[in-house]
């Protein structure tokens, strides 16, 4: 692939002597004055209290580089949706970098779905300079730093509410990292001051954000083309392991319930990654063994709701006494873009994870506690558009095949199933058949949710289950 994307704010003479390049080229930089990426390592290390190592910089840039490429690109529908998309990046560290560049190709391709290529070379002095230092300044040491034992990514979503409190109940003192965007920041710092009020506690939370930036000399203004997003989960964990390395700490939590960490495709139309990866286990298996070999180092990266529900998720909120927040979590994927010109709400109500995240919470008889839901995906009238229908209508009829199929005939028609099997050696543990019990518990939920509130036939005709004879039409 000829490189599209440059990390530099300009095409150096020594990348063309070196390189083939594309048309047109993505610049992308994180240059304190000249670039169009906003990252701020200084603010992060000021707030583990420990400066960053060379390494820890140069993830910090690559992560946020690999996130606002993926937003730059547009996908195309079905045979198009997969880019190409070749970085060409200076670091501090090329020899590492290029040694390791295998497992970070395999890491991002499977997270993302596209063809991806990276070409390092050494960052130059001129880039350098003094505002590129992360040294805290004397007066951000502070006095109340805790002793973390493990780092939580912490969206600030209903699972990682829930992770966050099921970690502290384990007796772990997690180092909590949030990426935040508009108001999510502030309902972020509410849930952890919730976390802190009930558990008699106090933790460590720190906030960063990733974003574009224009100033007068800012050399490319950025465009956003591509709301799919299927690499952000990419920076979200390597922000989290450069606060693990920074302290020293060996285990990262990402906490996703295990209908949507599997995320096995519901339908034709989303195979791949058209289904997102983000806490998917193949790619947190790669992305453990790409910080190991960055590091040098053991990591341990896990999910410790790959085999739960998200209604457990809302009883066990619930037994913590933390279920009255349940509203203020955000799940919405549309957020803050599709939800902010609605003030009562921030859940568009029909993509996916608005109606995983509907149906559990009331499964666990806690909807009274539930935030309200924009568009009532049971409820639609007769000429709503197709995009609020077409959700909940694949879910209705995956759920209807999770009840009736056979676990065999299960992984026949859906072989997505076997990647639960994808982590670190479990001994005899069968974990594609706790994967599938997953998937039922949640299905016989949702269909009991459409059975009592839907004022619509739950299946059409055109039901491939009905073809089949499984359904009447």
């Amino acid at each position: 692939m000829k490189i599209n994307i440059v990390c530099d704010h300009q095409i150096r003479p020594e990348y063309r002597r070196r390189f083939t390049f594309g048309k047109p080229v993505l610049h992308l930089s994180a240059d304190p004055r000249l670039g169009n990426v906003y990252v701020n390592p200084g603010n992060i290390s000021e707030n583990l209290g420990s400066p960053l190592d060379s390494l820890s910089l140069d993830l910090c840039e690559i992560a946020a580089y690999v996130f606002m490429a993926d937003k730059s690109f547009k996908r195309g529908d079905y045979g198009k949706w997969t880019r190409n998309l070749s970085f060409l990046v200076p670091v501090r560290n090329p020899e590492r970098w290029n040694s390791i560049k295998a497992i970070l190709t395999k890491t991002v391709a499977t997270l993302s779905g596209d063809n991806i290529e990276f070409h390092f070379v050494k960052k130059t002095e001129a880039k350098l300079g003094k505002k590129d230092s992360v040294e805290p300044r004397k007066e951000s040491q502070r006095s109340d730093r805790r002793d973390s034992g493990c780092v939580c990514l912490f969206s600030g979503g209903l699972d990682s509410f829930a992770g966050a409190a099921y970690l502290l109940k384990q007796g772990k003192r997690p180092l909590f990292a949030s990426h935040y965007v508009s108001s999510l920041k502030s309902l972020q710092s509410k849930l952890i001051e919730g976390i802190e009020k009930e558990f008699d506690r106090k933790v460590e939370h720190f906030q960063y954000r990733v974003t574009s930036r224009t100033t007068k000399n800012t050399r490319f203004r950025f465009e956003n083309k591509e709301s799919s997003h299927r690499a952000r989960s990419f920076m979200f964990l390597s922000y989290g392991a450069v606060a693990a390395a920074t302290r020293g700490l060996s285990d990262i939590f990402i906490c996703e319930n295990g209908v949507l960490s599997l995320n096995v495709p519901i339908s034709d139309a989303r195979k791949g990654t058209r289904s997102t990866r983000h806490a998917h286990p193949l790619f947190l298996q790669y992305f453990n063994q790409f910080i190991n070999a960055l590091y040098g180092k053991a990591f341990s990266v896990q999910n410790p709701f790959q085999f739960w529900t998200k209604a457990q998720e809302a009883k066990f909120l619930e037994k913590m006494n933390l279920h009255s927040l349940i509203k203020d979590t955000v799940t919405c994927w549309g957020y803050p873009n599709q939800t902010l010109k609605y003030p009562n709400s921030n859940h568009c109500g029909y993509c996916i994870p608005c109606i995983v995240r509907r149906v559990s919470v009331k499964a666990a008889g806690l909807a009274a506690y539930d935030d309200q839901y924009v568009i009532d995906v049971f409820n639609l009238k007769p000429n709503s558009p197709e995009k609020y229908s077409r959700n909940i209508e694949d879910l209705i009829y995956f759920c209807q095949s999770i009840e009736t199929f056979s676990n065999t005939e299960l992984i026949y028609r859906y072989p997505e199933f076997v990647m639960a099997d994808f982590g670190p050696p479990n001994g005899t543990e069968d974990r594609i058949s706790k994967a599938i019990s997953v998937y039922r518990r949640f299905a016989k939920e949702l269909l009991a949710v459409a059975d009592k509130d839907t004022t619509r036939p739950l299946y059409s005709a055109s039901s491939p289950l009905s073809a089949i004879g499984l359904v009447p039409s």
